[in-house]
């Protein structure tokens, strides 16, 4: 690891929370941080497995890593993420499945036909995936991939806005398309890798493909909703072996990424219509490129 690593490191915070209350606050301190970060990071275009990785491999290396940090707790955090997302789209959630039932399954079938990527990706490379998920390295490039498909997302959501305001009174934008939803799929079985965020490939295909942003960042999250859950719901039967968790730091860290989730979620649908992505976009590319620079090395001899 590199001095300027060191210097972040040594002596950190979680250090001097550990040596004032031996009876593990720096645990409880390690999975608030890691349950606000997938709050945060689940909904903006940064990505939350790749912001979960990088921050768990500094608890790690300041020594301080967090018991919880396996399957339970990714579990615990995915869960705490899909209450945000149905606090705010559970009207859409509730109208999808009552179209389906009344008939109309429309939505629904794109939905699910957008579901199939990430699936059959999930399940299929799921051994692969567990490897590079923990590798903080793949997680920073990957963010530079996030950065490049949030400015060609901004870019084309300028140019819908703009071809909109030109357009005739009470014309409105198209909604998702079959093929829409494939593609959009598509992007989010790439978001699988750690470092590409889910909402930002979903969210910038859409924009892509001439879907505006509302209709892009609206399909966007009812297929995080269904990837969400059952990436959870795989998880559960190995979660459930996990002898490190603790039940009350788990609860905690449920509550606290879901309240962060919706705040994430609200400030994604604001900063998305006033063309925000650029700063998203450069966020990521400072977090990778710092990574790659003083923090790759690894640990010091």
């Amino acid at each position: 690891m590199s001095r300027v690593a060191e210097m972040l490191l040594e002596p950190s915070v979680l250090d001097a929370i550990a040596q004032a209350d031996g009876s593990g606050a720096s645990a409880w301190f390690g999975v608030g941080l890691l349950a606000a970060v997938q709050g945060l990071t689940e909904f903006l275009p940064v990505s939350s497995s790749g912001h979960l990785s990088l921050v768990s491999a500094l608890l790690e290396r300041s020594g301080n890593a967090v018991p919880e940090a396996g399957l339970a707790l990714n579990v615990v955090l995915h869960v705490g993420t899909l209450v945000a997302v149905a606090a705010i789209y559970g009207r859409d959630l509730v109208g999808l499945l009552l179209d389906a039932l009344k008939g109309r399954p429309r939505l629904l079938a794109l939905v699910l036909l957008g579901s199939l990527p990430a699936g059959v990706v999930g399940i299929g490379a799921k051994s692969a995936l567990e490897e590079v998920s923990t590798d903080p390295t793949v997680s920073a490039v990957c963010l530079l991939v996030t950065a490049v498909l949030l400015l060609l997302g901004e870019r084309s959501r300028r140019r819908i806005a703009t071809s909109a305001a030109t357009a005739p009174p009470g014309t409105s934008g198209r909604t998702v398309g079959a093929v829409d939803a494939l593609l959009i799929g598509c992007a989010q079985a790439l978001a699988i890798l750690p470092g590409i965020s889910r909402s930002g490939a979903t969210i910038a295909t859409g924009l892509l493909r001439g879907l505006d942003a509302r209709e892009s960042a609206r399909f966007s999250f009812l297929l995080g909703f269904v990837a969400i859950a059952g990436a959870a719901v795989l998880e559960v039967p190995d979660a459930l072996g996990d002898a490190d968790a603790n039940i009350g730091r788990l609860f905690f860290g449920l509550v606290l990424s879901a309240v962060v989730g919706v705040l994430a979620l609200r400030l994604l649908l604001v900063a998305l219509a006033k063309g925000a992505f650029v700063w998203f976009a450069l966020y990521c590319a400072s977090v990778g490129v710092a990574w790659l620079l003083f923090f790759d090395a690894g640990p010091s001899t």
